[in-house]
């Protein structure tokens, strides 16, 4: 059965990008150097997946940015590789506010995200990657829908911005599968789900494999 993988960067105090989307906090882009084994290990992970799972905000962005900067010649080697990756792999887009989603390769789902992904992962193919944002993550951790959680934890305190999993309302148990350590300091950890318990309104617990609830998407 193909996986939803959770890949994402983040700071050492939890923070997936700054109060308004910042990512400045991550080693320059442009430093091909402080990336390579980061990009290295990404290459070698998207290799098993053939669908990003992403939710209205990343894909807004994503949509404006990496089509047309495969023919930035300002970019890295792999930025560039990467423009042609995410326009050719399919995409499914998460959002009960977009009408119609327009980049190529694209579907959206604006309900049913438990039996949409559930059958999702019974076709066949390869993984499925959850690259952003941070709402859509915590919705996917509180469903139940992870699989594998592959996180960078890179060495800076932000102290404010957006975190990667907040409000969840479970205590989601993980078993560590791996670890691997980066250059620039950076270390990423690999983990999968085991078992979750679910806090109720009279403060009840109720242990899980599969959450049985339902969030809103934007």
């Amino acid at each position: 059965m193909r996986k939803v993988i959770l890949a994402m960067q983040m700071t050492l105090d939890g923070f997936s990008t700054g109060p308004n989307g910042e990512m400045d906090w991550l080693p320059p882009f442009d430093n091909e150097e402080l990336w390579r084994d980061l990009h290295q290990e990404m290459w070698s992970q998207l290799a098993n997946v053939d669908t990003l799972l992403l939710g209205r905000k990343t894909y807004q962005i994503w949509e404006q940015y990496w089509p047309a900067a495969g023919k930035n010649p300002s970019l890295t080697e792999s930025d560039r590789k990467f423009s042609a990756f995410a326009d050719q792999t399919q995409k499914v887009v998460f959002s009960t506010t977009l009408e119609k989603v327009t980049w190529t390769n694209s579907n959206l789902i604006s309900e049913d995200i438990v039996k949409e992904v559930l059958k999702m992962k019974q076709l066949p193919g390869k993984n499925m990657l959850l690259a952003g944002g941070a709402g859509l993550s915590q919705t996917f951790t509180k469903l139940g829908l992870i699989d594998e959680y592959q996180i960078t934890v890179h060495p800076v305190i932000l102290g404010r911005g957006q975190l990667l999993l907040k409000d969840l309302n479970v205590l989601r148990r993980l078993k560590l599968k791996g670890t691997k350590n980066y250059r620039n300091g950076a270390v990423g950890l690999y983990y999968e789900p085991t078992q979750a318990t679910i806090f109720g309104k009279e403060g009840e617990k109720q242990e899980l494999l599969v959450p049985n609830l339902s969030f809103q998407i934007s």
